[in-house]
């Protein structure tokens, strides 16, 4: 979906750089724009096939605004007819619009608040998700500039959508994240008033009914928690849960493009944390596509002032080698999260 003013006055390179990352992919884009601010009417005449079914699987909204008023006065309820009907995954992307990309880069506080207020707060109220900043304006032209990993990006994430809803439930990979703290093997799958480990048997049953592929799972809650907490090598009860993946430090600088970044507060790979030294540990069970992972620990449990003070805080290198075994060894579908936080 895109913005009229931007073709007219041919301020356009940050949607034909979209079209040609998603073109360069094999993907069929289908541009619509509206001679007002109501985009309803483009998305009905354009996204159904003559027989009515819908011939998009993802939509991108890159006006950055809500679908129907824009801006200025929105009609929420018939937008969200309108998605509704049509059933697809719909993205609302951002432009920035009231800052520079340099001064945008620069914020401590990111997006400015007015900005959120209209870009993404209001697109969600629609349906929208994934408000993933894609273009900036040059502080000298103020024409748009495409920034080239976020539109890399949003490429990425709208092929995956596209994907995910014609991929049969026993081809697809869940990764299920348990939560440790304080970190202990005694606390692991803690929750407040929850049964972690009791909800994650009912989560597997369910899929399996569904035709997921959860290989050997077993239905017992113990045994779920056995098969996760206890590594089967150690001949005796061990400190250790059970090791699914080791990470050596050369593959985890090359899959993983921001470790560098998190070298100002940990220092080099592998560190202390989820590491045996020598390699970055992640700790988890696979049965068949189900990955039941522990998530690592933040790493500043031991200094609360830290977590809550520190300016600039980043994860440590255990934790993320975690989800980027997730993202590119176990190549997960979704991740679900259960216990006390998600992050």
């Amino acid at each position: 979906i895109l913005q009229k003013s931007h073709i007219n006055t041919k301020d356009d390179t940050h949607y034909v750089s979209l079209i040609a990352e998603l073109e360069s992919r094999g993907a069929r884009v289908v541009p619509i724009y509206s001679g007002g601010l109501d985009f309803s009417g483009p998305i009905e005449e354009y996204f159904y096939d003559a027989a009515g079914r819908p011939i998009v699987d993802t939509i991108v909204n890159l006006t950055g605004f809500a679908l129907v008023g824009g801006p200025a006065s929105q009609d929420h309820a018939k937008a969200a007819k309108v998605l509704k009907r049509l059933n697809k995954p719909y993205m609302c992307a951002v432009p920035l619009v009231f800052q520079s990309f340099e001064e945008w880069q620069a914020s401590e506080l990111g997006l400015h608040p007015v900005q959120v207020a209209l870009q993404v707060s209001l697109p969600e109220i629609d349906g929208a998700i994934e408000p993933i900043i894609f273009a900036g304006r040059e502080g000298a032209t103020g024409r748009s500039v495409p920034l080239a990993d976020r539109v890399n990006l949003l490429a990425d994430r709208a092929m995956k959508w596209a994907t995910l809803g014609s991929k049969p439930a026993k081809d697809k990979k869940i990764a299920i994240t348990i939560f440790s703290f304080p970190p202990d093997k005694g606390n692991v799958g803690t929750a407040a008033y929850l049964d972690v480990f009791d909800s994650i048997k009912a989560v597997l049953k369910q899929m399996k009914s569904e035709g997921y592929d959860i290989g050997d799972a077993p239905m017992e809650k113990e045994a779920i928690m056995e098969a996760v907490l206890n590594d089967p090598e150690a001949r005796i009860s061990s400190p250790e849960l059970n090791v699914a993946y080791r990470m050596s430090t050369d593959e985890y600088y090359d899959l993983t493009p921001y470790a560098k970044d998190l070298e100002e507060n940990w220092g080099p790979a592998p560190g202390n944390l989820n590491s045996d030294g020598q390699n970055l540990v992640v700790y988890g069970k696979q049965f068949g596509n189900v990955f039941i992972g522990v998530q690592p620990t933040f790493g500043y449990e031991g200094d609360p002032m830290r977590l809550l003070f520190a300016k600039s805080a980043s994860p440590h290198h255990g934790f993320a080698a975690y989800y980027t075994f997730l993202e590119k060894i176990f190549k997960a579908d979704a991740v679900l999260h259960f216990g006390t936080h998600g992050s």
